[in-house]
């Protein structure tokens, strides 16, 4: 299935390729296109809520509970993280991005109830360390349907990558046990997205990018999404703020089996950077 998937977007990507090939309008900076520089780079700095559980089985098929990581594990519900994108304009067409952000939590707590986690067990009044990292890291390839002077519109497809570490160490009675799991889903992603401009300085910006199908031994859904005003301040300088939401629950059956929900939602201040 994953080739198949795999084959589909790489279809998709080389139909935009050779449409653009065709179209011999090349890349401007005159008023007729919403952007204004070929290259845009953003730095943001986000603080979202964020809330997790997970299940992991174990290797013999015991059934592992659902934890809520933040109430269970004491994981903080919310971190400073920053994150970076980039975006090439090939031409008033096409233009392709690259983003990446990591995000590792840790929390320390005291077991209240008896836990199945993995291979181990979790018993009450036991000593929890634990921690959840994952990062996130992709590219997307857009294609505008429409781009004149304040308004552009179009579709995306890409693949995201995202790493998850996640763990417990299990202290009672000086005896210690400890449960991890480590694993990279490969998600496609497709989408769509808008930019309008408000006057001489302001941007608002749209975009939604989902992934919802069964790859080998994972399947799941994936909602990404994300609302900014970015405001002109100098000609190669931006700022704004911007508010999203990523949601992912998919379950796995590879190296263990099990099931992950995460969700983190907030505003983010960024600058931006047009060279």
């Amino acid at each position: 299935m994953k080739k198949i998937v795999l084959i589909t977007i790489l279809s998709v990507l080389r139909l935009f390729a050779q449409t653009d090939a065709a179209d011999s309008t090349a890349y401007s900076q005159d008023k007729d296109t919403i952007y204004d520089s070929r290259i845009h780079l953003t730095l943001g700095w986000f603080i979202p809520y964020i809330t997790t559980s997970a299940q992991l089985n174990s290797s013999t098929g015991r059934t592992g509970a659902t934890i809520n990581l933040e109430s269970t594990f004491n994981l903080p519900t919310t971190k400073q993280l920053f994150r970076f994108e980039g975006l090439y304009r090939f031409n008033n067409t096409s233009s392709v991005d690259f983003y990446y952000y990591l995000l590792n939590r840790s929390g320390s707590n005291i077991a209240t109830d008896s836990l199945n986690f993995g291979n181990i067990v979790i018993p009450v009044d036991a000593s929890l360390e634990s921690h959840f990292n994952m990062s996130l890291f992709g590219s997307r390839y857009y294609y505008s349907f429409v781009n004149n002077q304040n308004f552009e519109a179009g579709l995306s497809a890409g693949l995201s990558f995202l790493n998850i570490d996640m763990g417990a160490l299990v202290t009672l009675n000086n005896k210690t046990a400890e449960e991890t799991y480590k694993d990279l889903l490969f998600l496609p992603v497709i989408g769509f997205y808008n930019r309008f401009k408000l006057g001489e300085r302001f941007t608002f910006r749209d975009r939604v990018n989902l992934f919802a199908l069964d790859i080998d031994r994972y399947n799941g859904i994936l909602i990404d999404l994300s609302f900014s005003l970015e405001y002109l301040i100098f000609k190669n300088l931006a700022a704004g703020a911007a508010f999203s939401v990523f949601t992912l629950d998919v379950t796995f059956d590879a190296k263990k089996s099990g099931r992950i929900q995460y969700g983190q939602r907030g505003i983010s201040l960024f600058a931006s950077f047009k060279l």
